[in-house]
């Protein structure tokens, strides 16, 4: 039996621009693939209502801007909820690329950190009062003459940052600090139930957060405003040194088309 094999024009032609379309159909997978290969591992904490977990997912109003962010900006990422010490242990480590959201950009962390353009600027502190020492309180006009008291005792949050300049004063002033607390949720009931501490500083979306239901109302802790009170800081993407200049560049363009207003 002989086979007969027929070659035509339209044959070829017909073949070549297949395997053209297979080629390019290929190329395109892969890039696709190589696309949705983790790039960048975002490690957040949880701190509602800006970063936190629900159902195993990445929530909060930081989150959905992060998310935004690597998205406009073609990056791949791979969310995680992790303690807030291992977050800084990992970026100085710099063993890989990461970035965390909503920290403020201070001189020690840019010394192993790379910092985006803001992503958030926050309101002012305010200060919670336990009621038993209100008319203390009272007696003081500014934040700096009520940091001066020394029969009122300041509690702030382990290990974390109220910014440069009250960081500062909170140093200064340790002999009257307590900073036993590991939430503000904890300090917020430390101060209600006298535990070491007579009032706190809180930042003005982690009152609104906590209270939506009254729950610093219940406790009776009263809110107070101070003219002196510093300016609400800036927040950032705090990535390790891994993380190159051209995916830093790409991330800043994001937030620079998403935030103008606050990236002049």
């Amino acid at each position: 039996m002989s086979i007969v094999v027929y070659c035509s024009t339209t044959l070829l032609t017909f073949d070549f621009l297949y395997m053209r379309k297979l080629a390019l159909l290929i190329l395109v997978c892969s890039t696709l693939e190589a696309w949705a290969t983790p790039g960048v591992r975002v490690e957040y904490r949880d701190k509602p209502p800006y970063t936190y977990s629900e159902s195993g997912q990445p929530r909060g109003f930081i989150i959905d801007m992060t998310q935004e962010i690597f998205s406009r900006a073609g990056v791949a990422a791979t969310y995680s909820e992790v303690p807030v010490k291992r977050i800084f242990a990992n970026i100085q480590n710099d063993s890989e690329a990461i970035c965390s959201p909503s920290w403020y950009k201070l001189a020690d962390r840019e010394l192993y950190a790379n910092f985006s353009l803001v992503i958030h600027k926050d309101r002012p502190h305010m200060v919670l009062v336990a009621p038993r020492v209100i008319e203390l309180v009272k007696q003081h006009q500014s934040l700096s003459s009520l940091f001066e008291d020394p029969r009122l005792k300041l509690g702030v949050v382990a290990h974390v940052s109220y910014g440069p300049e009250l960081d500062l004063v909170i140093e200064s002033k340790s002999h009257s600090v307590t900073d036993s607390a590991r939430s503000v949720e904890s300090l917020a009931k430390m101060v209600s139930l006298n535990h070491g501490a007579d009032y706190m500083l809180i930042d003005r979306e982690d009152y609104d957060y906590i209270n939506r239901m009254g729950e610093i109302s219940a406790m009776g802790l009263l809110p107070m405003y101070y003219s002196d009170m510093p300016p609400g800081l800036n927040r950032y993407l705090m990535c390790s040194k891994s993380v190159d200049a051209e995916t830093m560049t790409r991330l800043n363009q994001a937030i620079r088309e998403l935030l103008p207003e606050i990236n002049d």
